[in-house]
């Protein structure tokens, strides 16, 4: 059975789809800086994925495998935005603290912190609970980037023990 475009096979697809998903799980995807050189490039390829499974849906092999790319593409985009929301309350905390944390030339404070410091739990728990086989991924962005939220503001979210707080 013919499969992948004119000159590939299924087996080619499911290979190609296989080192996405491996080169995309295996980065660090609370690297901020990583994910701005590498983000376009995966795009690009998951577009051109996206094109070349749609007519093959019905082999049962690229199906499955091609769902959990789009899962694993979705799960990144939802980390990587709770993940920029929490650097940037994180840096506005650091700035409300002033210049070296003397006060001087403050800016001013979230003073909703304790609402966006919630969200952010809820938001993590969601994915938690959504999203079950990336919870390494899930825990390595939103779980951290709560930790890091948590030095410099006090709160309380469902696993900050893991973080020892």
């Amino acid at each position: 059975r013919r499969c992948f475009a004119s000159t590939g096979t299924c087996g080619d697809l499911v290979e190609r789809i296989d080192n996405f998903r491996a080169e995309v799980l295996s980065t660090n995807w609370a690297d901020y800086l990583n994910l701005v050189y590498s983000g376009p490039f995966w795009e690009a390829e998951f577009v051109a994925l996206t094109d070349l499974v749609t007519p093959h849906l019905k082999d049962p092999d690229v199906e499955a495998k091609f769902k959990k790319t789009q899962e694993m593409m979705d799960v990144l985009y939802q980390c990587e935005d709770v993940r920029d929301h929490l650097n940037e309350l994180a840096e506005l905390c650091t700035r409300a603290s002033g210049f070296m944390g003397t006060g001087y030339a403050a800016g001013e404070k979230v003073e909703n912190l304790d609402e966006h410091a919630k969200l952010c739990g809820e938001a993590y728990d969601k994915l938690l609970a959504t999203h079950p086989d990336f919870k390494p991924k899930i825990e390595q962005t939103v779980g951290h980037g709560l930790a890091i939220l948590r030095s410099k503001h006090k709160f309380t979210w469902s696993t900050a023990s893991r973080y020892f707080f």
